[in-house]
């Protein structure tokens, strides 16, 4: 899936999720998760998208988009592309089994690649964090960096996850560059 020029794999208007009378944030993006089944068939196996996923996820801020983007997770996650396979890092001071899913998705009028953190603890893979970056600025980094590719750059967007993001699609772009050429012009 090319995430920068993909179709997108869910289409937001950007009001999923407004401040509702009677109920929290938590529990409307919960409410629209059981709609959805609760879970998510992703590359990693069955996701758990729950209530604790959703509060890990806002902990680490939520803007509009970030909260509009909720409703895409799913999506992601079962159409989306591996940027981190699943395996143990070293997040939050301890070594978890982790991976990242990412795909576009539309909010409004703009295009953006959401990626989805999943952690597997036990037997189970829950949803644990998701971050909404808007294509444009990926593609003027991509370009940039393109031209000249340092591993010591900070790209923008900053965070952990832009800069995985940011290495896949670099990645994925000097693949495309290096692929032989198999059409052979002189062939009558």
């Amino acid at each position: 899936m090319d995430l920068l020029f993909g179709n997108p794999v869910c289409l937001l208007k950007g009001d999923e999720f407004l401040p509702k009378e009677g109920f929290t944030f938590a529990q409307q993006v919960l409410e629209y998760f059981m709609a959805q089944g609760g879970l998510a068939r992703s590359p990693f196996g069955i996701v758990i998208l729950d209530k604790k996923g959703i509060q890990n996820s806002k902990q680490h801020g939520n803007s509009r988009i970030k909260s509009a983007s909720f409703a895409a997770i799913k999506d992601v996650l079962e159409n989306g592309s591996i940027i981190m396979p699943l395996d143990y890092y070293g997040t939050n001071g301890k070594k978890e089994k982790t991976g990242m899913i990412a795909a576009p998705i539309q909010i409004e009028n703009e295009r953006y690649v959401c990626v989805v953190e999943v952690i597997a603890n036990l037997e189970l893979q829950r949803l644990y964090l998701h971050e909404s970056f808007l294509i444009k600025n990926l593609q003027e980094v991509a370009a940039s960096n393109s031209v000249r590719r340092s591993t010591t750059s900070s790209p923008q967007p900053n965070g952990e996850i832009a800069n995985i993001l940011l290495k896949y699609i670099l990645d994925k772009q000097q693949e495309e560059k290096n692929l032989p050429n198999d059409i052979d012009c002189n062939s009558p």
